[in-house]
């Protein structure tokens, strides 16, 4: 497929140099998984934008950025893609303040990565990433324009040979992957990262706790230490495009493919491998 965009309703392929996206990262982005024509749980990811847009004072409007996906979306026919969305506050003069001004929207379709289904069955190794995640309450959880640390951590994994890189706050405790939310599965209870001061709440990982509470497992939401992923039996790491992939090796500390890993494939294996 080729690639194609929409900007605040518009075909079209560039933005204003005085939005406030690209001059702060000053807005919020969503990515999201197109199945046979079918975007992966659209409505929680628009949903999510717009809890967070309202925590930004963003104004969103998650009608008219459905209606932009669904424009985009026709032609596409019954093939896969990657979905984006992108809301920022605005195009307006300089200077960090923010005044009143429309959200713009940027809606784009790209090609779909190859095939990863090698990893979700034989898993993936993570590096250990020297970058840490500055703790800021005020944008705890929300998937906000501003990736940097995300880009300085993933560029420490080039050459390194991982796959992923885990990425731990600045008191040392784990929170996520450069791209993607962890979980490990510790003495038969599901433990997620809390995500009260920095990390962002992934709708995969959103949907793998409501998997999880669904079909019985004991789940618990805590500060992740080193010596928890030591002890942990299982670690996988998810996000919304690649799913769910297997840990088998953290730096040399090796780790098995479980039970628990596994049954949560099960849940969700035909949403990306139908």
């Amino acid at each position: 497929m080729t690639s194609a965009s929409m900007v605040n309703g518009q075909l079209a392929n560039s933005i204003s140099l005085d939005n406030r996206g690209l001059a702060y990262g000053d807005g919020l982005f969503e990515t999201i998984l197109v199945r046979k024509g079918s975007a992966l749980w659209l409505g929680e990811h628009l949903q999510r934008l717009a809890q967070d847009a309202h925590r930004l004072h963003i104004p969103c409007d998650t009608g008219v950025l459905a209606g932009d996906c669904s424009r985009l979306l026709a032609n596409l026919g019954a093939n896969d893609a990657i979905l984006k969305i992108i809301l920022t506050r605005g195009a307006v003069s300089r200077g960090y303040s923010p005044r009143a001004a429309a959200s713009h929207r940027i809606v784009s379709l790209s090609p779909v990565a190859p095939a990863s289904q090698g990893y979700w069955q034989q898993g993936v190794a993570l590096g250990l990433c020297q970058t840490r995640l500055a703790r800021q309450p005020q944008l705890a959880g929300i998937k906000h324009l501003n990736r940097l640390e995300q880009v300085l951590a993933a560029r420490e994994m080039q050459g390194r040979g991982f796959d992923e890189g885990l990425v731990l706050d600045e008191t040392g405790k784990i929170i996520e992957a450069t791209r993607s939310n962890v979980f490990l599965a510790v003495g038969g209870c599901l433990v997620s990262p809390r995500l009260n001061d920095c990390g962002v709440n992934g709708i995969m990982r959103q949907q793998i706790l409501a998997a999880a509470e669904r079909i019985g497992l004991r789940v618990v939401i805590e500060a992740v230490e080193m010596s928890t992923l030591r002890k942990a039996d299982e670690v996988f790491i998810c996000n919304s495009v690649i799913g769910i992939w297997p840990v088998i090796k953290i730096e040399c500390m090796h780790k098995a493919i479980g039970p628990m890993c596994r049954q949560l494939q099960r849940e969700f294996e035909s949403h990306f491998y139908a």
